[in-house]
């Protein structure tokens, strides 16, 4: 069965990105953390990366202009093996541009190696960013976070 500190771990890693605390976010995860999104988050962005400093680097520029986010963890389902959780949970913020409101639902796949997270496989619904951002909203290495046509109206 997933292991308590495990369990534990991820917990307090979701509490401390939801509230922006990134210095913390980034000690919860492995230095070459692999991340993984199966379904395009938007336009450009990778579906796998690696690295704990890039992650929490994009997230400190994308989340620039959101509320911090209210985590909601639904259930976190234990696994034969101890190193693994599989959680299910919500998140709920506020684009600050046009005051729209966020919230997306997230299934996880987390694994673990060392008392940190060594892999992220993350689920979410890439239509609900794309209604907050703007449809035509698209993924920019060169910032680091998404360029968005909100400001143009689209």
């Amino acid at each position: 069965m997933t292991s308590a500190t495990n369990r534990d771990v991820f917990v307090k890693m979701l509490t401390a990105l939801g509230q922006k605390d990134f210095d913390t976010f980034e000690a919860f995860l492995a230095e070459d953390v692999l991340l993984e999104w199966p379904f395009a988050v938007m336009e450009g962005f990778p579906s796998e990366k690696r690295g704990a400093r890039w992650f929490r680097d994009i997230l400190e520029v994308s989340w620039q202009d959101f509320d911090p986010y209210a985590y909601r963890i639904q259930a976190l389902h234990e696994m034969a093996d101890e190193n693994v959780l599989v959680a299910e949970y919500s998140s709920h913020s506020r684009f600050i541009p046009t005051n729209t409101p966020y919230s997306n639902k997230y299934i996880s796949v987390v694994e673990f190696e060392n008392g940190k997270i060594s892999r992220w496989r993350e689920y979410l619904d890439p239509q609900v960013i794309a209604k907050v951002l703007g449809v035509q909203a698209a993924w920019s290495a060169d910032t680091g976070g998404p360029v968005s046509t909100v400001a143009d109206g689209v």
